[in-house]
């Protein structure tokens, strides 16, 4: 890295920013852009092209919009997903939730690994963990996607994801 600095500074020299110490309100003023930007048809460029000789591209957006919107509006076949909420599954029960990081911090310290997680060698295939999950997507499953599933980030991360899972779980159903 520094012999590539040193060269780009051989040949193309240091940059000096010509607006040090300048405030960036009379930066913006003078590089800034004003005003709503415009639209420009493919032909026109800006330069030389007087401001009434052809039908203001702005007044033509709303219909541009819609147009854009009418031609997406069949791609859309469900409808808006709610985001789930950002609340401790805990709710504001704390006496419960330091149990449940107390018996989380016990599975952890005990190395309980979860069944039926795909965390163990005999429920991988073949005997090693695996190098790559394959997510089918679309709607009818025929597109794959490989994920990296790097032993030493993800199998630890996926363990312990699932034993607070499974810990959760059981928290949960003891509530109810």
């Amino acid at each position: 890295p520094k012999d590539l600095r040193f060269l780009g500074q051989t040949l193309f020299g240091v940059y000096r920013d010509d607006c040090e110490g300048v405030h960036p309100d009379v930066i913006e003023e003078y590089y800034g852009v004003h005003g709503r930007p415009v639209s420009r048809r493919p032909h026109q460029t800006g330069a030389g092209h007087p401001a009434d000789e052809e039908d203001d591209v702005d007044e033509q957006s709303p219909s541009i919009i819609e147009s854009i919107n009418d031609q997406q509006q069949q791609h859309i076949h469900h409808e808006a997903i709610r985001v789930p909420s950002h609340n401790s599954a805990f709710g504001t029960d704390e006496e419960t939730q330091n149990q449940f990081f107390a018996v989380l911090a016990e599975v952890v310290a005990k190395r309980i690994t979860p069944a039926h997680c795909r965390l163990t060698p005999d429920e991988w295939e073949g005997d090693q963990y695996p190098a790559f999950e394959t997510i089918r997507a679309g709607r009818q499953g025929v597109k794959e996607l490989q994920v990296s599933l790097a032993e030493p980030i993800w199998f630890h991360r996926a363990k312990l994801w699932c034993q607070a899972l499974l810990v959760l779980t059981m928290f949960l159903a003891d509530r109810d």
